[in-house]
């Protein structure tokens, strides 16, 4: 399916009907939809947010830890979401990694045939289909406490793929948050090559589900729309059950990357603030509050 090159007025019109945004940026090339994001917070008065930045091509986009995003020109949906969500109280801001990623992945199985999913603690994952048409599977460890030296690398079954990550800036007050930046980068038609990336990754198209990503914005911004109504009410514990239900890590033997030093353990749950409970192989559980997971 074509991707046609994104306008400023497409934008507008595909994210009109959730009513939700209230003002749009489009770049044909930008350094950072994050950067841009932060420069209209940093300018604008509030009636103007919630604020969406979208670019067809980043030069310095960036994921979480650091790690560069990269994507040829019109093969991603690359944005930015910028909120000031006063009712948030200064350690809430992980709800709204969670609002974005069930958002996502509401909006993936809203347009598409693909079964999404969630690798702690935000990246979207596809399931991948196998040449006969079936998703891959691999035996899970046969008991919750596995060979841990074995297994810590243990690939989920069925086979799922990287196809989005989110990222999370937040600037706070002693009360509240005073402003939040959600940033994204959505494999739509492309993926990167293999060989830059530590683990495997897809796109819309590649794991069958080709979208334009018009409709995909459009589908997104409405998810979006209607999970932050429902955060603004209290409703943080549905929000919760609704991203837990996503982990595709739980219940499975993982690898955590630690500023300590990797863990090698089995992911049995997430606490309520969102830290990966990790049980090691002596049965000591460790709450993880951020990392990496292989």
């Amino acid at each position: 399916m074509s991707n046609p090159p994104l306008t400023k007025r497409s934008l507008q019109a595909a994210i009109a009907p959730a009513g939700f945004v209230h003002t749009v940026q489009y770049h044909a090339s930008i350094g950072s939809t994050m950067d841009a994001a932060r420069d209209l917070l940093q300018q604008q008065p509030a009636c103007c947010f919630p604020a969406l930045i979208v670019s067809d091509e980043q030069t310095a986009g960036r994921g979480r830890q650091g790690r560069r995003w990269l994507a040829p020109p019109g093969t991603a949906l690359l944005l930015s979401l910028a909120l000031r969500p006063h009712w948030l109280a200064p350690h809430q801001g992980v709800v709204l990694v969670w609002l974005l990623s069930v958002a996502l992945c509401e909006a993936v199985e809203q347009i598409t045939p693909l079964r999404s999913g969630l690798k702690w603690p935000n990246d979207l994952l596809l399931q991948v289909k196998n040449s006969e048409g079936e998703g891959e599977t691999i035996p899970p460890p046969p008991h919750p406490t596995p060979n841990f030296q074995q297994h810590s690398t243990l690939r989920l079954p069925p086979h799922w793929a990287k196809a989005a990550g989110i990222l999370l800036e937040v600037n706070l007050s002693s009360e509240r948050i005073e402003w939040a930046i959600l940033g994204c980068g959505i494999n739509v038609s492309a993926a990167p090559p293999p060989d830059t990336t530590p683990y495997p990754t897809t796109s819309l198209a590649a794991a069958g589900g080709p979208v334009e990503r018009l409709t995909l914005l459009a589908a997104l911004i409405e998810r979006i729309a209607a999970w932050h109504e429902r955060l603004a009410a209290g409703e943080h514990a549905a929000l919760f059950s609704a991203w837990r239900s996503r982990l595709v890590t739980l219940g499975h033997a993982v690898q955590v990357s630690t500023p300590d030093g990797p863990l090698n353990g089995y992911a049995s749950d997430v606490t309520p603030d969102g830290s990966l409970l990790v049980r090691d192989a002596a049965g000591r559980v460790h709450a993880i509050a951020t990392g990496d997971v292989s």
